[in-house]
């Protein structure tokens, strides 16, 4: 499998040396799906190499669509959505060292202007179906950030207590609860501002389907307008539950069964974009909101998430719109979630906030392949919470701690180290490192991080007694 990977990887380089499309005009307006699975591995679905599991629907997608081989999110969920919205790096506009809770007094600032707000200038109709995981606080849920509607989960699915489930996966016993040992609430399933259930079992099996049907309602709702529908999914996020229409039906598994039932979720998802005849008129990106773990694969790539390799940031991404984006083709440009908002204002005809720094770009002329593109970014950051951990430099990367360099084309795996070889090349990528300190800072705060979004007295949405919170429940 290996070594099938590599060719993979290899034909992607010869393919980008080969490429020569370009587009005259750039298409405006156009409808948005984004579809993001969490904890996706690099290597867990066709396109970028699986042989375990079977994606019929994805590998359609990339057929018609483009693979961006060097797509980069961060290295846990919060973040990792932090840039999507924000159109800049995590640490910029959510300076956490990890990812969000239940309950916190803190998340994304509603003062920051979200990729939906800026989409909402020119008329389009929004949905988030999915986890959100970016504050649980009413002044900091979905329909606060642009969002005119929302269905799903406030954070990753196994935050909630061992009685729900919620820390075993599906067949598995439940797991016991340590001495002393404080619980996390019940795990709410909403609808805009209402709970309409504590997550259980079953809930857990039905989310894949239950967010595929939200998600074709919504298509068929807005099938006359124009839309952006932001479609983050809970799976593939521990503890693993396929649905009862998957689970044992790969030979590989239940990790395999839930990529599966995934890979039919993209399938109908854009079968129903072709049904309304939308396909186009509309630009489809899946991808991963960050490395995968240690239960799927990340071949060729070093690492899982939580880390700085690329494992643990660089994720499977497809682009997609048929008749503008080039069919059967793939792009190893530098690009990643905080290019998202940019390139999606551009194609809307939408103006950035023009009162705060972003780091994100338009990547449009990399998705159409036009052979004169400049490179998106000359360097990219790698941080890992409140920390630069490395740098990327066209091919070259240096890990900061133990200043190893690697080749990312020669050597994708980071497995050869080559800064004894290359002391200049180091001594320059530690340079470009230091720039960064007088703006989001190596550690900790710098003068470039922007404030969190702050609420006195939080709350469960559920209390632990089950009981939901005054003014969530159903009317």
């Amino acid at each position: 499998m290996m070594t099938a990977v590599r060719f993979l990887y290899t034909a992607t380089v010869f393919v980008l040396g080969a490429l020569s499309i370009s587009k005259a005009d750039t298409p405006k307006n156009p409808n948005y799906i984004f579809i993001s699975i969490d904890d996706l591995g690099y290597a867990d679905i066709g396109p970028f190499g699986s042989q375990l599991n079977r994606t019929p629907h994805l590998n359609r997608m990339a057929k018609e669509g483009r693979r961006l081989t060097s797509f980069y999110a961060a290295p846990v969920c919060s973040p990792s959505r932090a840039a999507l919205m924000t159109g800049s790096y995590p640490k910029r506009a959510l300076p956490i060292p990890g990812v969000l809770f239940p309950a916190y007094d803190h998340g994304l600032s509603p003062d920051e202007v979200t990729i939906a707000e800026v989409l909402k200038t020119k008329g389009y109709a929004t949905a988030i179906i999915g986890k959100w995981h970016l504050g649980d606080q009413p002044e900091l849920l979905p329909r606060r950030q642009g969002f005119d509607y929302w269905f799903g989960l406030p954070y990753s699915n196994d935050m909630g207590p061992v009685e729900d489930g919620i820390k075993s996966s599906l067949g598995q016993p439940l797991r016991k609860v340590r001495s002393g040992k404080k619980q996390q609430p019940p795990l709410p399933l909403m609808r805009n501002e209402t709970v309409l259930k504590r997550v259980l079992p079953d809930d857990q099996q039905a989310i894949v389907e239950l967010y595929t049907n939200e998600a074709v309602r919504f298509l068929r709702e807005n099938k006359d307008r124009h839309f952006f529908l932001y479609l983050p999914h809970s799976a593939v996020h521990f503890p693993i539950y396929p649905g009862k229409k998957f689970a044992g039906q790969s030979p590989n598994g239940i990790y395999s069964d839930w990529v599966e039932e995934l890979d039919w979720s993209v399938g109908r998802v854009l079968d129903t974009v072709r049904e309304l005849g939308l396909d186009r008129k509309t630009f489809v990106i899946f991808t991963s909101d960050n490395g995968g773990t240690r239960r799927g694969l990340n071949t060729p790539l070093r690492g899982h998430k939580g880390s700085t390799w690329e494992g643990g940031m660089r994720v499977p991404t497809i682009a997609w719109w048929p008749g503008t984006i080039p069919s059967g083709t793939s792009t190893g440009a530098i690009t990643g979630m905080i290019d998202i908002l940019p390139t999606f204002a551009k194609l809307a005809g939408a103006e950035l906030p023009a009162n705060r720094k972003l780091d994100g770009v338009d990547i449009w002329p990399h998705i159409v392949g036009k052979v004169d593109a400049a490179p998106a970014h000359d360097v990219f950051y790698y941080f890992r919470g409140l920390k630069l951990q490395a740098v990327r430099k066209g091919h070259w990367k240096l890990h900061l701690a133990k200043k190893q360099l690697f080749h990312l084309i020669k050597d994708i795996g980071e497995t050869n180290d080559v800064s004894a070889v290359n002391p200049d090349l180091v001594k320059a990528l530690l340079a470009v490192a230091q720039e960064m300190d007088s703006d989001l800072g190596l550690e900790g705060k710098g003068p470039g991080c922007r404030p969190l979004g702050r609420v006195k007295n939080p709350l469960p949405l559920i209390n632990p007694d089950g009981t939901i919170r005054k003014g969530f429940e159903s009317k």
